[in-house]
């Protein structure tokens, strides 16, 4: 088994933290993320996706 040594030459995309909250976007009102227009059973496999 071999290893490989880290790539210092690779630059570091990951942002500051202060620039995520820049970024970040507020969410919308609860009323506004409610699908109230969907079966029990399609509600069911909606939350199993999300879970997964």
């Amino acid at each position: 088994m071999s290893t490989h040594a880290a790539d210092t030459h690779e630059p570091n995309r990951e942002l500051p933290v202060e620039e995520l909250m820049r970024r970040a976007r507020p969410l919308p009102p609860h009323e506004e993320m409610i699908i109230d227009d969907i079966s029990e059973d399609e509600g069911a496999a909606f939350l199993a996706a999300v879970k997964s």
